[in-house]
């Protein structure tokens, strides 16, 4: 993009406003779609959509203009039609479970979090499958008799994402086991969601008591709690990979994979920040750069930009240096494995200026000028548990029961007789008092 088509904030309109790097020119690969992206994407979204995750017409509808299939699809371009299916049904309950951490009751609730984060690893550790039946109805009935005293503190947010936590990891994941997953792809997805969700919990508990770390101490937590650690073992599932452990310790891969997972996490900030500072967040890079170095808003964009071009090139230079692993195989499945990373580089860049999720109807022209309004403040995230939810009115609570009703209704189809925990999630909503918390 030529500097002429591009606007300095000081040359916009009086509103408020601040320039954003430009990464699209820096991507490391080219943009390529997964050609099953139409015929699936849409039918997990479906797939999703029968959890009732998203009761209300409106916050369904910005959910899915979000298209966070077309997200996948850049990310794993080269996934068959079946395991592009799966990557769908993660991606998409993901950012479902996210948004709930970053906008939703869960927002501020470290208590909540910590005990929905227990449950689906539980879940991962012992996942639903078909040749174990026996094992899967011992896992459940001690979910059946443990899951009163975890759920009896939670908030009602907290309630919907226990009860999600429980149909979506045991589910999805026995998907995964049958479709084929390496083993030492299985334990680093299980391992990094581990990482993941220790993450989500600290960066909740920052928020709630306004904690804003330092650049580095940010930096490693963002490592963990941007997800990408297990986007990128999904992307050995994605190709069907078996990457021996030793390779995939080699320390120049190591630097790459955080290079990478820093360019998408850090350009996510810079993409998100309007909205968040809107809405009171100050977990992100440019807050944290804004107070550790002193600096105007456009100042800690700059940092911020510069940071990811550093990465995109330390990504670049470290491939050129790595050596062979003695096996054509091997050398063959790391240079896609690499490539996975880089995808979810370029397609972080890509999406993140076509999605309606940073700039609405702005995106075109944001993506035109990279010159971006700020927003004015509004009611902070966490006041609601999901948009155009409240918890302060009881025909609210009374469609959030309906959303668990519809959780629970899922589990007996997915579930059958092992889904009796289904039912003691329906008793606890509906044992809500007239203040939203649960009577014992």
């Amino acid at each position: 993009m030529s500097s002429s088509n591009i606007i300095r904030a000081s040359d916009a309109s009086k509103q408020p406003c601040y320039t954003i790097p430009d990464f699209i020119s820096i991507s490391p690969s080219p943009l390529r779609v997964n050609p099953y992206h139409g015929s699936t994407a849409q039918v997990s979204m479906d797939w999703l959509d029968s959890f009732g995750v998203h009761p209300n017409p409106k916050h369904r509808a910005a959910f899915q203009s979000m298209d966070f299939g077309m997200l996948t699809a850049m990310c794993y371009a080269d996934a068959n039609q079946e395991r592009f299916r799966l990557l769908c049904d993660y991606i998409n309950a993901l950012f479902a479970y996210d948004d709930l951490a970053d906008e939703g009751g869960l927002r501020k609730d470290g208590d909540g979090t910590r005990k929905a984060a227990d449950i689906i690893m539980q879940c991962l550790r012992s996942p639903t499958t078909h040749s174990t039946p026996f094992k899967i109805g011992k896992v459940f009935s001690r979910y059946t008799t443990s899951l009163s005293s975890q759920l009896e503190s939670c908030t009602d947010t907290s309630m919907i994402v226990i009860a999600l936590s429980l149909l979506f990891p045991s589910s999805l994941w026995s998907r995964v086991l049958e479709a084929g997953i390496s083993p030492g792809a299985n334990r680093r997805f299980i391992e990094t969601t581990d990482l993941y969700l220790q993450a989500v919990h600290q960066h909740v508990v920052n928020r709630s008591k306004d904690t804003i770390l330092d650049i580095e101490t940010f930096i490693q937590l963002r490592r963990d709690n941007g997800a990408l650690k297990m986007c990128f073992a999904m992307g050995e599932f994605s190709l069907g990979l078996n990457i021996p452990d030793e390779v995939l310790q080699h320390p120049l891969i190591k630097i790459m994979e955080d290079a990478a997972n820093d360019v998408v996490v850090l350009s996510n900030d810079i993409y998100s920040y309007n909205i968040e500072q809107a809405q009171g967040d100050t977990q992100n890079i440019i807050e944290t750069t804004m107070k550790q170095k002193s600096c105007s808003l456009q100042e800690a964009m700059d940092f911020a930009g510069k940071l990811v071009t550093d990465r995109v090139k330390l990504f670049a230079d470290c491939k050129q240096k790595l050596p062979s692993f003695g096996s054509a195989r091997i050398d063959h499945e790391v240079q896609q494995y690499l490539g996975i990373c880089e995808d979810w580089m370029t397609a972080g860049f890509h999406w993140s200026l076509r999605s309606d999720r940073y700039f609405g109807n702005d995106a075109a022209e944001v993506k035109r000028t990279r010159v971006v309004k700020l927003l004015p403040k509004r009611e902070l995230r966490g006041e609601s548990v999901i948009p155009g939810f409240t918890t302060s009115s009881p025909a609210q609570r009374g469609d959030m029961t309906k959303m668990t009703r519809s959780v629970v209704d899922l589990a007996l189809r997915l579930f059958g007789s092992y889904a009796t925990i289904g039912m003691h999630v329906v008793e606890w909503v509906l044992a809500f008092n007239h203040r939203g918390t649960l009577v014992s």
